[in-house]
Order: structure tokens, then C-alpha cells, then sequence
């Protein structure tokens, strides 16, 4: 049964009491996610500032293992409205429990709104579990942080997963970050993502490789201030690739 469908059937006939009492049997017996039979309960519970239901709904989602979190983000936006701190706080850290994604977004929201001492107690345990589950925003987060040193050590060499092998993210724009502080050390970053593509490579994978060449070209002109270190590198690479016309024509103007 489709328990939405049929709330909304009784929302239309104006027949407001078996709409709601339809929703009710919804969270209990419905299967699967009844995420809109949940929201049409909150907002009319929510209307009439009824915490004790309110505070059901989350209990029932949390037994359904279905709108846990977007229950608990209701229930922290209900509380935070009402300047109840401490309930929004309880609510707010139930919820990161169920972050599926949007870490960083998640991060920021309970730096955001948790006072000085509350984060300065929770914030390693939060940055660690989001280093386990999204490395990516892991990154982002310790470039907020001021951690460049740590960045850096973790696009040159990336954690392997159970399996041994790298994880593969996309680490291009962390290297854009870093090439102020880590001129060279981003030049080589750039330069192997470059050379990989050349061995086996065809005309798409040319191109790439030129469009991280240009990136290196930037760095010995712009900061480094070593036309000639760029010169004789893009010649050997030129030299060592001479038989491979579509690459010098990719690099032609390098």
C-alpha cells in the first residue's frame, strides 16, 4: 500500500483526521522509506509546538532504520528555533550519526552552531570518523584547518584501501591550493599525472597530459621563476617521446 498516496487522497476530501490517522499506521506498517507520510506528520505536529510527538517521530524512524537523519535534522531545527540549545545540540550530533555524504556541509554546520567548548570537546572525534568515511572531505576540512603539510603528504601518497590499492580522488584542486606553499613538490605531482598518460596514450590522453604540462609550465615560470628548469624538462620529455607525432603536436606550443 501506498500510504501517501492515500493521505493525500483524504488531504484532498479535507477529511484532515483520517489523513492523520493514516499517516500514523504509515510509519508503523509502511515499507520502505514513507519519507513524505514522516514530513506530513512533523509539519502538523510542528504547527502545534507538540514536542512529546515530535520527539515520537524520531523514535519511530530510529526503530524503522528508515528518516533517521532527516528526522533528527528536523528535530535540531525544531529545537534550534525554540533556543533550546541543548536538545538542538543532542539532536545535532544524533544526526552526523547518519550522514551518509556532505561531510564537509556537516562539519560546518556543527562548527556553526556548537559553542567554543562543546566543539572543542567533539571535533577530533568528528574529523576522524569523517577521515574514515570521505577522504575528500577530509581534505577540505584540513585545509581549513591550516594542515597544507598534511594535505600534501596524503595526494603524493594516498591511502590504500582494505584492498591495497590507492585511493583514487580526484586530488587536482587540493594541488591548486598548495602551489604557493609547495612549488616544486606540485610540479611533480602534476608532471607524473602528465607522464602517465603518455606511454599507452592516444590522442585523448595527450591532450591531458598537455593540459597538466601547461600546469607545470605555470609554476617554474610564475613562481618559480625558472625558465630555463621548464625548458630543458618539456625538451627531454619531447626527446624521449619523438616517435609519437599526435603527442608533440598536443605539446607543439610547450
Amino acid at each position: 500500500m501506498d500510504y501517501w498516496d492515500l493521505v493525500e487522497f483524504y488531504i484532498e476530501k479535507g477529511d484532515q483526521v483520517k489523513a492523520q490517522e493514516t499517516a500514523e499506521e504509515g510509519i508503523l506498517k509502511g515499507e520502505g522509506w514513507v519519507t513524505m507520510v514522516f514530513e506530513f506528520l512533523w509539519e502538523y505536529f510542528s504547527k502545534k509546538e507538540d514536542t512529546a510527538n515530535l520527539e515520537r517521530l524520531v523514535r519511530t524512524a530510529l526503530s524503522r532504520n528508515t528518516e533517521q537523519k532527516n528526522m533528527l535534522d528536523r528535530l535540531f531545527d525544531y529545537y534550534r528555533s525554540k533556543g533550546d540549545y541543548e536538545l538542538a545540540k543532542d539532536a545535532l550530533i544524533r544526526s552526523f550519526e547518519f550522514a551518509r555524504q556532505q561531510y564537509y556541509a556537516e562539519y560546518k554546520r556543527m562548527k556553526g552552531f556548537l559553542r567554543a567548548l562543546d566543539w572543542k570537546f567533539i571535533e577530533p572525534e568528528i574529523f576522524n570518523k569523517i577521515k574514515e568515511k570521505d577522504f575528500h572531505d577530509y581534505l577540505r576540512i584540513c585545509l581549513d584547518k591550516g594542515m597544507k603539510e598534511t594535505v600534501l603528504k596524503s595526494i603524493l601518497n594516498p591511502p590504500k584501501n582494505r584492498f591495497g590499492y590507492s585511493i583514487e580522488v580526484d586530488f587536482d584542486k587540493f594541488a591548486d591550493e598548495l602551489i604557493s606553499d609547495f612549488p616544486k613538490e606540485i610540479i611533480e605531482f602534476y608532471w607524473q599525472k602528465a607522464y602517465r598518460n603518455i606511454p599507452s596514450g592516444n590522442r585523448n590522453t595527450y591532450w591531458t597530459a598537455a593540459e597538466y604540462l601547461k600546469k607545470v609550465k605555470e609554476i617554474y615560470f610564475d613562481i618559480l621563476k625558472d625558465e630555463a628548469g621548464w625548458v630543458k624538462r618539456i625538451s627531454d620529455l619531447k626527446s624521449e617521446f619523438k616517435k609519437r607525432p599526435a603527442f608533440l603536436d598536443e605539446v607543439i606550443k610547450l
